[in-house]
């Protein structure tokens, strides 16, 4: 089994790192619309064989990098390098990239003690594992 420590965690986006980044999560999952009469490259988040792949970026107050790219609905890369400490194999890192980003939605909320905070919702083309 291997365990993977947050607080050793590496995220760049296209490649520079986000200050203030909070959260990030993502989920694969087979797309199950009716996509009768699109073509595969008109699906946009859609990675061969028909899984989904979507994911979630918290930042505190916001990212003027993930807002250029929702504004200017352009594509990017993450890059993810995780500690693994595994049994019995010992530590390494695993590395995700996460090709053909693409920012579908942002959403500000200003919590009680002051604070912004964002969420950027993702879409990506593809995730690889190394």
């Amino acid at each position: 089994m291997a365990v993977f420590s947050a607080n050793k965690t590496e995220l760049l986006f296209d490649g520079e790192k986000i200050h203030g980044l909070s959260h990030f999560s993502y989920e694969v999952f087979k797309d199950t619309r009716d996509v009768s009469g699109i073509g595969i490259g008109e699906r946009i988040g859609v990675a061969r064989g028909g899984l989904k792949i979507q994911g979630l970026i918290g930042v505190n107050s916001n990212s003027e990098l993930l807002n250029k790219h929702l504004d200017n609905n352009t594509h990017f890369q993450i890059i993810m390098s995780v500690q693994q400490d595994t049994y019995p194999e010992g530590l390494g890192v695993k590395q995700f990239t996460f090709d053909g980003c693409h920012i579908e939605k942002r959403e500000f909320t200003l919590e009680a003690h002051g604070v912004g905070h964002t969420v950027y919702t993702f879409n990506a083309d593809r995730v690889r594992e190394a």
